[in-house]
């Protein structure tokens, strides 16, 4: 099945493309009335929310008890939710390593805090794998190929970490020094952006390269997009087809390894989980517009350092508990 992947070819690549894109014109008309739009929409509709929500509290004293009741954790990931989806936004990647960064600064064990992860994702990739679909960015049997592995590598993951929740003092630092791997990855990556690889051969095991992607992704909160696109391109796959397949298998991945997670878990922490979903959906219709005015760069420079920064604190931490330095 691998081998049906591995030979296509550039022209078939270039005609699909070509299929794809719109004429310029049109194509770029429309994608500004549509930016357009989902702004004054995501605008109108966060002042109705406000308004409603203000309203509610004045009139009902129920209600503002219960707000009041509410965990200062939950504000906490409300803002990090936000911030995190404006990052994904700008550069396309991140949100899963820095949301579990920040959900292990903040107490919340490994299990946990990648259950927050995935459940934060499933509305917003179900809705990027479905435009990447509808505009035909997705490669049919690259996704075929990489969904169930993908979806077996997330719930062995998920199952596994989950049964380890009991050991969190110990799960954490290991996922620690995932993210802090991941971390300079992130930097490294930043670093040579400018630079142009040549590259021969395609990745031809992309199976298996799900399965380890989606395994990752659950053990380590996130990594999904950014072990298996950059791997995919990196082999020599065409960017954009790869980067729709990606978003279009991650929203089932993201889907099972929470389904695995809830029902495995005895306890989750709903507060961060809500924090997160309603912080991320808040930022989507803004991060688009906000991407145009900040360097890609600058970003990812900026994430990868303080995602080092935390990783580092908590394995120090660990280290000079458990060895009593």
């Amino acid at each position: 099945m691998n081998k049906d992947i591995t030979t296509i070819s550039a022209p078939v690549a270039e005609k699909q493309q070509s299929k794809a894109i719109p004429a310029p014109v049109n194509g770029a008309s429309e994608s500004a009335s549509f930016k357009r739009l989902r702004w004054i929409y995501g605008v109108g509709g966060l002042i109705l929310l406000a308004v409603f929500l203000g309203i509610y509290w004045w009139q009902s004293p129920s209600f503002r008890a219960h707000v009041e009741d509410v965990p200062p954790t939950f504000y906490y990931f409300l803002v990090a939710g936000f911030v995190f989806a404006m990052i994904d936004g700008a550069i396309g990647m991140s949100y899963g390593i820095t949301s579990t960064t920040f959900s292990l600064s903040m107490g919340i064990p490994p299990a946990s805090a990648s259950t927050a992860v995935h459940l934060s994702e499933i509305l917003s990739c179900g809705i990027a794998g479905w435009m990447h679909l509808k505009m035909g960015n997705v490669n049919k049997k690259l996704f075929k190929i990489l969904i169930i592995p993908g979806i077996l590598g997330a719930v062995i993951g998920a199952y596994l970490l989950s049964s380890l929740e009991h050991y969190s003092a110990y799960t954490k630092p290991v996922v620690s020094l995932y993210t802090l791997t991941l971390g300079t990855v992130i930097l490294m990556r930043a670093i040579r952006a400018q630079r142009q690889k040549h590259v021969d051969k395609k990745i031809k095991r992309i199976g298996l390269l799900g399965f380890g992607g989606g395994f990752i992704d659950a053990i380590g909160g996130g990594g999904w997009g950014s072990i298996v696109l950059s791997s995919l391109i990196a082999g020599g796959r065409h960017p954009r087809f790869s980067l729709g397949t990606v978003k279009a298998t991650r929203f089932f991945i993201a889907m099972l390894s929470s389904l695995t997670f809830v029902t495995v878990l005895s306890h989750v922490h709903w507060d961060a989980v809500l924090g997160l979903v309603i912080g991320s959906a808040i930022a989507s219709p803004i991060a688009a517009k906000v991407s145009n005015k900040i360097s890609a760069k600058t970003i990812m420079v900026a994430v990868a350092v303080i995602v080092i920064i935390v990783s580092m604190k908590s394995l120090y931490t660990f280290v000079s508990t458990h060895l009593h330095f």
